[in-house]
């Protein structure tokens, strides 16, 4: 998703301050002043002061360490206190993201407001078709009483002169399985046992006071300590940046990663097991399995398909396991456009740590290194076209598809993005007949329309059809 708001920028200039000063090992010295830095004496203020401001950069801070900020025991305890906690906070006992209850505006649920376009005109519409007679005027305006309104919408379609608006609390709205709710105090709340770490409540709320905690930390400082660790890219990796694989992957080298695999290497193998295990089953019904966000929908909130979904590991894991065979010694990283990815890590053993494509800009602008400008010589592109297009929707699919042969009739349905409408026909599949594979993808696109991209979806899809294009041309030499 391309760059929207203020909020998405104020956490990406967090996230290449913290790089850089780990890359200098100046954290514990200078972290500290990354508030006064970001909002300087003087500055423009988002809130009511500079100061306020400065609490809220700190509270952000601390939820990627893994911290409330329930549990600052003093409100002056710095930052690099906790700097120094996380290193013995067991990864176990956090969630991976959280509401900063100090940073969430607590947004007003009215649903339906009247707004200053309202005339008071003498048809009064609004009134009249309101079922719940809910809309009443005080002098020439008309208010809506919360108590009776119901949110059916009757009176902003009706009022002629638009001044009726639906005005929605946009986490809750943007979150498909109601995880996301209000508490007591008024602000927001995350109820894991719904979650499915889809991320959009991330990247919906306005004030930027979604979470996620970061391994980031934990990264930079194995990189500094000389430790191997492997970069596992997912292959929406080809959508996300403007430049060659071959450039990223010498781009992360110069990092100082130890080496690099591409994650389409695994989906090559997800794609011909996944085939093996359709077959196997006669052609009954199978969901997919790469999509951690989806398989967890589908534990969560459609039961019935539990039995159905693939037991094959996804692409991720793959790619793991061969890092583990080649680099036994080494740690894996894998790098997407996923929150739920690394919700899927703490299942598996073989990776070891889990960061976005946020977090990898973040740690080139802070090494100053622009892929898009190193020279590298010319380099065969790992795995099959199919593979790289599991990063779009249908390409799970299409790879599927293409390992199955003519053997079994497939008779597909693509679930393209995760809301009410496709959870509710998801719930209808075990009763029927009508489909017996179901490629299932949490973001609409698929991967290249994950939260933490940061491209247009139109881009992103070209990009990745012009490597299947040159791995297709490859083929054919």
């Amino acid at each position: 998703m391309a760059v929207s708001n203020k909020a998405i920028q104020i956490r990406r200039e967090i996230q290449e301050r913290i790089a850089q000063l780990i890359f200098n090992e100046t954290l514990l010295d200078e972290i500290d002043k990354i508030p006064m830095k970001m909002r300087p004496r003087g500055s423009e203020s988002f809130r009511c002061c500079i100061y306020r401001d400065r609490a809220l950069i700190k509270y952000k801070i601390m939820a990627m360490l893994g911290f409330e900020c329930t549990s600052e025991a003093d409100e002056l305890s710095p930052l690099s206190d906790f700097v120094l906690q996380s290193f013995v906070k067991a990864a176990s006992d956090r969630e991976i993201m959280r509401v900063v209850e100090e940073v969430c505006h607590g947004c007003q649920q009215n649903n339906y407001v009247v707004t200053n376009m309202c005339r008071g005109c003498l048809g009064r519409p609004c009134e009249v078709n309101c079922p719940k007679e809910a809309i009443n005027f005080v002098g020439a305006r008309a208010m809506i009483d919360h108590q009776k309104c119901v949110s059916c919408g009757i009176c902003e379609g009706v009022c002629p002169y638009h001044a009726i608006i639906y005005a929605p609390v946009p986490c809750e709205e943007s979150c498909p399985v109601g995880a996301i709710t209000k508490s007591e105090t008024g602000k927001e709340i995350i109820d894991f046992d719904k979650c499915t770490y889809c991320g959009k409540c991330v990247i919906a709320c306005p004030f930027g006071a979604i979470v996620e905690e970061s391994h980031l930390f934990d990264l930079i400082f194995s990189i500094k300590r000389k430790k191997k660790v492997v970069a596992l890219l997912a292959p929406s990796v080809a959508a996300q940046f403007k430049c060659s694989l071959p450039q990223m992957k010498k781009a992360l080298l110069q990092i100082g990663f130890h080496e690099v695999i591409y994650v389409a290497e695994g989906a090559d193998l997800t794609a011909q097991q996944e085939a093996q295990e359709f077959v196997e089953k006669g052609g009954n019904l199978l969901t997919t399995s790469c999509c951690p966000s989806f398989v967890n929908m589908i534990e969560k909130h459609v039961p019935t398909l539990k039995g159905h979904v693939s037991h094959t590991p996804s692409p991720m894991v793959f790619a793991a396991r061969l890092s583990k065979q080649r680099y036994p010694n080494a740690r894996t990283v894998f790098v997407g456009p996923c929150i739920a990815k690394k919700a899927e890590s703490f299942s598996v053993s073989e990776i070891d740590m889990v960061i976005n494509f946020e977090e990898l800009d973040a740690m080139l602008l802070a090494c100053k290194i622009d892929p898009g400008v190193l020279e590298v010589e010319a380099a065969k592109i790992e795995a099959s076209a199919e593979a790289w297009g599991f990063a779009q929707t249908g390409g799970v699919l299409e790879a599927v598809k293409k390992q199955i042969g003519e053997g079994i009739e497939l008779k597909p349905l693509v679930i393209n993005g995760i809301d009410k409408k496709s959870i509710k026909l998801l719930g209808t599949l075990s009763k029927g007949n009508q489909y017996n594979f179901v490629e299932g993808m949490s973001c609409e696109g698929g991967c290249v329309g994950g939260c933490y991209m940061n491209i247009k979806p139109q881009v992103a899809q070209t990009r990745i059809n012009k490597v299947k294009e040159q791995i297709n041309t490859e083929k054919e030499l």
